[in-house]
């Protein structure tokens, strides 16, 4: 991925607070590793050239379409969803947010699809409320949201939703994210904060081919049983973590089952889409042929498993990322 220059880049723009009745001043300074602090707010960022900047990135989404298009046809028994996130790494924090996001027209284009969705960034006030301070990941309030959004994608806005019961602040964890972790510093300003929902459906899972007891860290969670490490991986911890082939499967044969391709932003809906299907094959498709010692096969896999639905899932980073889906 093309390297950016490590100058300090000023791109000031003061920008309304929706709903906060204020204004918000926003520049880019640069903090090193390639990250930068949203003027003096507190959130840390990378910068979106870095992701778009070079057009052979952006020729990759072309790539993928074609593979998408091409190995999970669009044929009527099968359905075929996009949910793509937007965040920091494709749009410019500093200049007016509104309208459609020029990465997401191209998927939204190139994609053969049944329906496409996005979590959009309408104001900096829709970033600070979906994603964490200082990681790239969603927070709770983001990735629940984003689940919502799919459920009514795929099965319509009368489909009932499992709710939290309750915000679960974590008051004695300090969340250093990764790019505390790339910057060396260890003085978070939010608490690691997650929602809590009722039990969820029974489920067996299956993790790169072995059986697991669960997907997740939940109940320990809950239990206060998590690291105090200063700086640490609790999205991963909490939610369970990039696998290249996660299976989950509920013994509900009357429900559809639901393949998913997505990177770590989709840990923390995996379990809350299982409530609605069957099973959920969920790939990962950055580790699968390092950790399945086999190029990935499509159309073996949905025919082998009976797959009802597909949704491909991620922000720019994922789409950009070349995958292969022919199983050669």
């Amino acid at each position: 991925m093309k390297k950016i220059c490590t100058l300090l880049l000023a791109l000031t723009l003061a920008l309304p607070a929706a709903g906060l009745g204020e204004e918000v001043s926003l520049q880019y300074r640069y903090l090193g590793e390639e990250l930068y602090r949203l003027g003096d707010t507190g959130y840390i960022v990378e910068h979106w050239s870095n992701f778009i900047g070079d057009d052979v990135l952006v020729r990759n989404i072309e790539r993928n379409a074609e593979e998408y298009n091409a190995y999970i046809s669009l044929d009527g028994r099968v359905k075929k969803y996009v949910y793509f996130i937007e965040s920091p790494r494709c749009v410019d924090m500093s200049k007016d947010l509104t309208g459609d996001n020029p990465i997401y027209l191209k998927i939204k284009n190139l994609f053969e699809t049944t329906a496409t969705g996005t979590l959009a960034l309408e104001s900096y006030t829709d970033f600070t409320n979906w994603f964490y301070m200082a990681d790239h990941h969603w927070n709770y309030k983001g990735s629940y949201k984003a689940y919502c959004d799919i459920i009514d994608m795929m099965f319509g806005p009368d489909e009932p939703k499992i709710e939290p019961i309750e915000t679960v602040e974590f008051k004695d964890i300090p969340f250093n994210g990764s790019f505390h972790e790339k910057l060396n510093y260890s003085h978070a300003k939010e608490n690691f904060t997650v929602y809590r929902f009722p039990d969820f459906v029974p489920y067996e899972a299956t993790i790169n081919g072995s059986p697991a007891k669960t997907y997740g860290n939940y109940e320990r969670y809950f239990n206060g049983k998590y690291s105090r490490i200063t700086v640490y991986n609790h999205y991963n911890a909490f939610y369970g973590g990039d696998r290249s082939e996660l299976i989950l499967k509920t013994n509900r044969p009357e429900k559809k089952t639901l393949l998913m391709f997505s990177n770590s932003y989709a840990d923390a809906v995996k379990l809350l889409l299982l409530q609605h299907y069957d099973a959920v094959y969920a790939i990962d498709p950055r580790f699968y042929e390092l950790e399945q010692g086999k190029k990935f096969n499509a159309q073996k896999y949905i025919q082998q498993n009976e797959i009802d639905d597909v949704l491909i899932l991620g922000d720019v980073s994922f789409f950009i990322r070349t995958f292969s889906l022919s199983g050669m």
